[in-house]
């Protein structure tokens, strides 16, 4: 779940934006979510979820990020606390992908390993037939 809250939007868009368009959608579960965007200029879409008077952020942090990070100006002007909500989410997405290639890597060895121990059974399977012979 990702932790970008309305406030951070609201934040993102200050001085650019006083008017929103919000989505409203429901789906078959009586569950709601919508997404907002700025009314008439250029701006961002996040998407979010409502639970109970909680709002969950459904955007992709890669996308809430590269929305947060396009311009200087809106870096200074964010609160500490959404920078550091920045810096959490770019360290936990850095660490997932280390432990993807981690993975990757050690069953590609596996493989690697897999693949010689069959070549040496086929050779000793091989001479083994050339001694019968």
């Amino acid at each position: 779940m990702d932790r970008f809250t309305l406030e951070n939007y609201f934040q993102l868009h200050d001085g650019k934006a006083i008017d929103f368009r919000l989505r409203v959608q429901k789906d078959q579960s009586n569950q709601y979510s919508f997404y907002i965007h700025p009314q008439d200029i250029d701006g961002e879409t996040w998407d979010f979820k409502v639970i109970g008077n909680f709002l969950e952020c459904t955007t992709s942090t890669s996308e809430t990020l590269n929305s947060l990070l396009v311009d200087g100006e809106t870096l200074e002007n964010l609160d500490k606390n959404v920078l550091f909500l920045l810096i959490k989410q770019v360290a936990r997405r850095v660490l997932e992908l280390e432990t993807v290639n981690t993975s990757q890597r050690d069953q590609l060895f596996e493989r690697l390993e897999a693949l010689e121990q069959f070549q040496r059974e086929y050779e000793t399977a091989q001479e083994y037939e050339r001694d019968r012979s």
